[in-house]
């Protein structure tokens, strides 16, 4: 079985930092540290392997360029796309983040 190239955008290696950061300050650096490996881990593991078992996100009806799709990784939602043999994770949202609105111009 071909695997694919999973890569982590620069949106989604801050959402990963700020989560890390916040984890640091609640639980402290030991289990935030083990919790971006566990995430990581999990994100590489399943996506290199099986990106287009995972449904589409709700996100996914705002755009229409590309599919989003969506990993859920104990409370956090990885949000991502498949371009050819690659996998671009976009974000990855903790529970308490909503969809991402669309943006209008004004």
């Amino acid at each position: 079985m071909k695997r694919y190239v999973v890569i982590f955008e620069d949106s989604a290696q801050v959402n990963v930092r700020d989560s890390f950061d916040w984890g640091c300050r609640a639980c402290g650096k030991r289990e935030a540290r083990q919790w971006a490996r566990q995430l990581r881990s999990s994100v590489f593991e399943q996506l290199a392997v099986v990106p287009k078992a995972f449904p589409l996100a709700p996100e996914n009806d705002e755009f229409s360029e590309e599919e989003i799709r969506q990993m859920i990784v104990g409370r956090y939602r990885v949000l991502f796309t498949i371009k050819g043999r690659e996998v671009h994770v976009l974000h990855v949202r903790g529970a308490y983040v909503g969809t991402r609105e669309p943006q209008h111009d004004e």
